[in-house]
């Protein structure tokens, strides 16, 4: 179920839906909570706050934003809250001559375009995986598993999760070689440096 079907159900009293979403989205939170805050038991506090306010507020949801960034902002409030509380400065003052030196340390529009493009065309070749290799693969890189965890994960041998993540890494870089264009000398050669 999706993250808009989970809060249309937080806002009809389903507190499993609340769990689901904790779930998904409470380890970014503390993250970004803890970043903000320095500490785990503030983190925490605002982190407890903002799914308490995402229970309270989900018929509020309007949909502008993902429901992530929605549970973000919220938690950010919280933060900004026990920060207050702190008696912590949250701005400084900026006059204009100090702003003439401010430098945007950001990538530039052209950079955040180029990076958006590489991100769909690994997107769209991932989704074209097979299903068992797809799950490997992303076990693997994004969550970290070892072999026998992922193993554990899908019912399989450690040989078929490394069979399958050789597969699928090797399916994955001739699907991105195609979409940029690349012969696939040119993209080894480019993953060796």
């Amino acid at each position: 179920m999706d993250d808009g079907n989970l809060i249309a159900r937080c806002a009809g009293g389903d507190t499993q839906a609340l769990r689901a979403l904790h779930a998904c989205h409470a380890r970014a939170a503390f993250a970004f909570a803890f970043r903000m805050l320095g500490n785990e038991a503030d983190a925490e506090e605002a982190v407890s706050e903002g799914f308490y306010e995402v229970w309270r507020q989900a018929d509020r949801f309007a949909g502008r934003s993902s429901v992530r960034t929605w549970i973000l902002g919220i938690v950010r409030h919280k933060a900004l809250d026990l920060l207050r509380a702190r008696g912590a400065r949250l701005e400084d003052p900026l006059d204009d001559e100090d702003a003439a030196f401010v430098t945007d340390p950001g990538e530039t529009p052209y950079e955040w375009l180029v990076e958006r493009q590489r991100l769909e065309i690994v997107t769209e070749c991932m989704d074209a995986l097979p299903v068992a290799q797809k799950e490997s693969l992303h076990l693997a890189l994004i969550e970290g598993m070892t072999l026998a965890e992922i193993a554990q994960v899908q019912g399989v041998p450690a040989n078929t999760v490394a069979t399958r993540i050789h597969h699928a890494k090797r399916k994955l870089k001739d699907c991105v070689a195609a979409a940029l264009g690349l012969k696939n000398s040119a993209l080894e050669r480019d993953s060796s440096t």
